[in-house]
């Protein structure tokens, strides 16, 4: 019997996904072993999201002004995001790395609690699976008031959670690539 394979023929540059898999590990080590330049780099990281998902938000939210009743929910958490992302580039960076668990705590709530109204417009539209929403919303609210109760613990919590978030897609990759050459044996074996 003949298998079908996602792959012809023996894959080429199976290697990349091992260079990948290894370059994770380091970095999921490097983040543990200075969780201080982590977080830093945390920091910058959500300053631009904040930046960009508010710019997004804003232009979604112009584009869809004339065929949505929410539009305005929209532009006002794009108009939130730009003003942290501001609030945090103005604050110096000792400081900046203390706010932004408050930070970070405050706009999952409010998203979370925007995705709420969301869940229920869906729900008067009809929509099939809006439950399930509102659960992941109710979940956000509870986590992001957990996560600004304890902002001491968090920036190490964050730190560790991209640091074994780092080393799990780095062994995930490294296994990948050989699954990736062994391939080829199994093509072997199909003709």
């Amino acid at each position: 019997m003949k298998t079908t394979f996602l792959y012809r023929e023996k894959p080429k540059y199976w290697w990349m996904s091992l260079l990948i898999g290894i370059l994770a590990l380091i970095m999921g080590v490097v983040s543990l072993v200075t969780p201080d330049t982590t977080l830093v780099a945390l920091t910058v990281f959500f300053i631009t999201m904040f930046f960009i998902s508010g710019i997004i938000d804003i232009i979604y939210a112009v584009s869809n002004r004339k065929t949505s009743n929410n539009w305005g929910w929209a532009l006002t958490g794009g108009i939130i995001d730009i003003v942290l992302g501001v609030l945090l580039v103005c604050m110096p960076l000792p400081v900046v790395t203390t706010m932004l668990v408050y930070f970070v705590g405050f706009w999952i709530l409010f998203r979370s609690i925007l995705s709420i109204g969301l869940s229920c417009e869906l729900q008067q539209q009809g929509v099939k699976g809006w439950g399930w929403l509102l659960a992941l919303s109710i979940l956000g609210i509870l986590f992001s008031i957990f996560y600004m109760l304890s902002p001491v613990l968090n920036g190490l919590f964050v730190v560790m959670l991209v640091s074994i978030a780092f080393m799990t897609y780095g062994i995930f990759r490294i296994s990948y690539a050989f699954k990736i050459k062994s391939i080829n044996d199994l093509l072997k074996k199909d003709k």
